[in-house]
């Protein structure tokens, strides 16, 4: 929602090419608060099963039922920040809130732990929507440079996730795992203290809420009540993390009320709007398989790192932890690549629809875990296989990422009558918290039995593996057999979008 006294202005009229400098201060906020996140990611998985000895079974749906959680924590955190604090307090009291969540998870107690997620939840609510939505406050409506901003935004997202996983495993390996939880907090410190001392570049966008028309502060009510319902969030979450598998049947259950709502509500439209609605659905159905799949990097990719890998590519030392880098380095490399190759087949109109960029995804998803399967049962000794086909993987299945990741809001802003589109981006997000609760199951399909050797272990990620490509191959041949059935859907869009 635009500030009322925004005035909208046309492109010619911006008299610079530079970026607001508020940008910058937002760029080095959001990749200290991604580098403190995805060394708690790099290490967690890990963390329960060796130092809190945590079962595969339930490390994997702990795992999936918190981080689905926290990806539906935006919704109430972006809310609260939009009626009552402005983003700039809630990206504070999240930031607070990170570092007190990571120093507690360290700890060897495991109701500690809980409360630790509990409150990265609620930190991940607070920060997370508000540091983007102030990125676009930084602009007018026409501003040219806003999609540049974005762009060198989200590359200081993908700085943060590929730095820790080259550090974290070494630094585990020396000072013990309380050094890894306590590199997350000194990251998410720097990003607090980053955005504390450079907010005046900001220029007051996000400082005050932007339902609040009067500019009013919030008050100790609106504090005393933010801090009960904390409290009540919190309880809630250590219930949902003492009953993880129940925790992601809800989850899963709420995503089928969800999709009857969502088409209900689809079948009430015009005919056109319908179609597009019922096209959208089918598609988003299709992607939580995808993202269950993907989700698997730091539950069984990992543990199967651990245990089945050997620790050296090239000569080089190669830890579980490490292998985490290799899909942020491929995202980096590979999206001017294929930025520029659809431009290309653009112009020689040979550019994929989304519909085949989305079955193409896929695709090398299923590609990925096959080559892998094909590498851990064929080529492992004594229980071990070379880190080349778990780097293989990854090539792959990122391939698949960009194919698919950047057509999922696209497809929902093409295909959705305006007056959905709303509703259906918060359907898209449900999806993606949907994924980590059903990749939970899938990663229990590699789950290890304790005290069993690397060539025991070593049959059961290459059977999981096969079985995680050849659900990626159902799944590209269930999206051929509906193409047809989406263009016909889809054939009037432009009638129907206006």
């Amino acid at each position: 929602m635009l500030k009322s006294e925004t005035i909208a202005i046309p492109a010619s009229s911006v008299e610079t090419t530079q970026q607001p400098k508020g940008l910058y201060l937002l760029f080095f906020t959001e990749m200290w608060e991604r580098f403190g996140f995805y060394t708690l990611q790099t290490i967690i998985i890990l963390y329960m099963t060796k130092a809190l000895l945590m079962q595969d079974e339930q490390a994997n749906l702990l795992y999936s039922a918190s981080s689905a959680i926290l990806y539906l924590s935006p919704i109430i955190g972006g809310y609260i920040a939009d009626r009552y604090l402005g983003f700039q307090r809630s990206i504070l009291i999240g930031g607070a809130l990170f570092i007190i969540a990571y120093i507690t998870c360290a700890s060897p107690n495991k109701m500690l732990f809980f409360l630790g997620l509990s409150l990265l939840i609620c930190a991940n609510g607070f920060f997370k929507p508000n540091v983007s939505a102030i990125v676009g406050d930084l602009y007018q409506k026409n501003d040219p440079r806003r999609e540049g901003g974005f762009t060198l935004f989200y590359m200081g997202i993908n700085i943060g996730a590929l730095i820790p996983p080259v550090i974290a495993g070494a630094l585990v390996a020396k000072y013990g795992w309380h050094s890894g939880f306590l590199l997350a907090a000194v990251g998410m410190a720097l990003g607090q203290l980053t955005f504390q001392l450079g907010r005046k570049k900001l220029e007051g966008k996000g400082y005050y809420p932007k339902q609040n028309v009067k500019n009013y502060k919030p008050s100790f009510k609106v504090y005393a009540g933010l801090f009960l319902g904390m409290l009540a969030f919190i309880g809630i979450c250590q219930v949902a993390f003492i009953y993880p598998q129940t925790t992601n049947s809800l989850i899963e259950l709420a995503g089928l009320v969800i999709l009857a709502i969502t088409l209900y509500l689809a079948m009430k439209e015009p005919r056109e709007s319908r179609n597009l609605m019922i096209a959208c659905i089918i598609l988003i159905a299709i992607s939580v398989g995808f993202w269950a799949l993907y989700n698997q990097a730091f539950t069984s990719l990992m543990l199967f790192a651990d245990r089945n890998m050997e620790h050296k590519i090239m000569g080089i030392p190669l830890d579980a932890e490490s292998t985490a880098f290799f899909n942020s380095f491929f995202i980096i490399a590979l999206s001017p690549i294929l930025s520029r190759l659809w431009l290309r087949m653009d112009k020689s109109k040979l550019n994929p629809s989304i519909q085949n960029k989305f079955v193409l995804g896929i695709l090398f998803m299923s590609l990925g875990y096959l080559v892998l399967a094909y590498g851990a049962h064929s080529f492992g000794n004594n229980g071990l296989t070379s880190p080349n086909w778990l780097v293989a993987s990854y090539f792959l299945q990122t391939i698949g990422e960009l194919l698919l990741s950047p057509i999922g809001l696209a497809m929902i802003t093409v295909f959705c009558p305006q007056h959905r589109v709303g509703m259906m981006m918060g359907v898209w997000f449900f999806a993606q918290a949907l994924s980590f609760a059903v990749g939970g199951f899938l990663a229990n399909i590699a789950a290890v039995p304790d005290h069993i050797t690397a060539a025991q272990s070593l049959p059961i990620y290459s059977h999981a593996f096969t079985v995680y490509g050849l659900i990626a191959m159902v799944l590209v041949f269930l999206s051929l057999a509906f193409i047809p059935y989406i263009n016909y859907l889809t054939k009037h869009r432009n009638n129907a979008v206006a």
